[in-house]
């Protein structure tokens, strides 16, 4: 039975419950969550089990996870590391696209395909899914690799050249107006206005706002400006008919000179996972179950062919620009699938009538089955790179600096208490990385080279990009009491066995911290009282070398008291009658 608009929440259980049970069973089998995510939709959708139905509409509204992805991985790189990739961009990427069209071109010819038909689906195979291998890249780890960096290169180039190719189709179709020769010009005019207002979007009004709201500390006005964001710059360049995912890059690309970049990222972390789990879903759901096994021994050749001639063009290019025989490997393997924009191309020359109804069915089951290939291809090629040579530890970036460090303390809070003891450390040496809400604090701690990242302490994405898991210690320094018993608890419930240590007002916020995971928690008047003791002392006479070894004594006997919490009730009672 097919759930209807009527019963959402039927659907929205059924999605749920799919998607974990997909993400589960097959991570746990080595295959990745990509793959158990389009089995999934596969069992769950229309031609499926029939649980659920409107795969197509789904897929479009799951589209903008890819935005939110590609918007990430945006956030993570800079402007100069894109800048230094414009050899494999435009070199490595440009010859991929056109030496696949040029060698699939002929085999259509030989399928007894029309020329114009012949060159669609050659393009239309030439391209890989944007959404599938970067989230297998960042899924494995391999997103900065060398050859992740080769692999994301080719898909830039692939998503630039949506204009070029959608406009030829009419071309192709031989259905011009007059005055339609322009009509690529005009369209890459377009284009070149969108991307011209997302980059001034992106330098001269989105920091001001950022900045603007990050000062005001108005933390739904933030997920909702970094929201925003992504979807006004994919929003933007879709209308001049390039790809969402190319707008949002560009936005992140931008965005990711700013401070916020970490906050950013963790803003739209959680929603770009829904989304993109949804998007491969609905990917499954579109596969025509019943067809695909029947058409299955005669597609399997054709994919075959298509794979082998596409991944020896991509591993050949690879080698020639410069990678090692491994990593040409895993690139080849990775982008050999068609991709999700091969479905809007032949769709188009589909309404022009450039390909037949009996065409374009099998060349979407062949993109949909090459796109669950992809996963058992990945795995392939890492067991062929073994074999050519060893593996070696990713290269480092900029961005990934944080990634280096080891037994270092984070520090919640860099205020007066926080930014002093980050002196201390400083002055002995001892890596630490400080997180703080407070944005002008965050520049200025920035410019004389402290590494602090701005974001909120509570939220476990951020205690991620500092490095939490591999730390030696966390201090939390926050003076609001709620806040910092919130980064206690979280600290402690996703990094148990980190010690933390934090500042408490008094006695009891000292207790209740403690009971929330805290190691020590060090109360405000105790030690001020310590310190104003030792003066007095010294004040009144009394040797340097005495009062310093009074106080040591006493603050040794003053933990060891709260350290005993029944005998700390006792003490505070007779206390408490005087």
């Amino acid at each position: 039975m097919a759930v209807g608009e009527s019963d959402l929440l039927t659907a929205t259980v059924a999605l749920a419950a799919g998607g974990v049970a997909g993400l589960v069973i097959f991570r746990r089998l080595g295959f990745g969550s990509v793959l158990g995510l389009l089995v999934v939709g596969m069992a769950i959708g229309p031609h499926g089990l029939g649980v659920l139905a409107g795969g197509e509409e789904l897929r479009r509204v799951a589209e903008i996870g890819v935005v939110f992805l590609l918007y990430a991985i945006g956030l993570e790189m800079r402007p100069e590391t894109l800048w230094a990739m414009r050899r494999l961009v435009f070199g490595l990427g440009g010859l991929q696209l056109a030496l696949t069209t040029l060698a699939l071109f002929p085999m259509g010819l030989l399928l007894g395909l029309a020329p114009p038909a012949a060159f669609v689906l050659a393009a239309g195979f030439a391209l890989s899914s944007t959404a599938l291998c970067i989230q297998l890249l960042e899924e494995r780890g391999d997103l900065y690799t060398e050859w992740g960096r080769g692999s994301v290169a080719v898909l830039l180039f692939q998503d630039l050249a949506v204009v070029p190719l959608l406009a030829l189709v009419p071309l192709l179709a031989g259905r011009l107006e007059v005055g339609a020769e322009f009509g690529l010009g005009l369209r890459l005019l377009e284009a070149g206005l969108a991307v011209g207002l997302v980059i001034l979007a992106g330098t001269l009004l989105l920091p001001r706002l950022l900045d603007l709201v990050a000062r005001e500390r108005n933390m739904e006005a933030f997920t909702g400006l970094a929201l925003l964001a992504a979807l006004l710059a994919a929003w933007a360049v879709q209308r001049a008919g390039l790809s969402m995912g190319l707008g949002a890059f560009l936005m992140g690309l931008l965005l990711s000179r700013t401070r916020y970049h970490h906050q950013l990222e963790a803003e739209i972390a959680p929603f770009k996972g829904i989304l993109l789990g949804l998007f491969f879903i609905a990917v499954g759901m579109s596969l025509d179950v019943e067809r695909l096994l029947r058409d299955l021994p005669r597609l399997l050749p054709v994919l075959l062919a298509l794979v082998l001639v596409k991944a020896g063009i991509l591993h050949l290019l690879a080698r020639l620009f410069g990678s090692r025989r491994g990593d040409a490997v895993r690139m080849a393997l990775l982008l050999a699938q068609g991709g999700e924009f091969a479905f809007v191309l032949f769709g188009t020359a589909l309404a022009f009538g450039i390909l037949a109804p009996e065409t374009y069915t099998p060349a979407v089951l062949l993109i949909s089955l090459s796109m669950m290939a992809t996963p058992l291809l990945a795995r392939l090629a890492d067991r062929l790179a073994a074999r050519l040579e060893p593996s070696r530890p990713p290269a480092a970036t900029p961005e990934a600096r944080i990634a280096d460090l080891d037994a270092h303390v984070v520090i919640c809070g860099f205020g007066r208490i926080g930014g002093t003891v980050g002196l201390m450390l400083d002055a002995l040496r001892i890596p630490f990385v400080a997180i703080d809400h407070d944005p002008k604090r965050v520049e200025e701690m920035r410019r004389e080279g402290h590494p602090i990242l701005f974001g909120d302490a509570t939220d476990p994405r951020i205690l991620k990009a500092a490095g939490t898991g591999r730390a030696r210690l966390v201090l939390v320094t926050l003076d609001h009491p709620a806040v910092a018993e919130r980064v206690v608890s979280t600290v402690h419930n996703f990094y148990p066995d980190i010690a933390i240590v934090a500042r408490a007002r008094d006695f009891a916020e000292r207790e209740r911290l403690l009971a929330l995971g805290a190691r020590e928690a060090i109360p405000e008047a105790l030690e001020l009282a310590f310190t104003l003791g030792s003066y007095v002392l010294r004040h009144m006479g009394v040797a340097e070398v005495d009062a310093v070894e009074l106080v040591d004594r006493l603050h040794e006997r003053a933990f060891e008291m709260l350290r005993a919490r029944p005998a700390l009730s006792k003490l505070d009672r007779p206390a408490a009658s005087r």
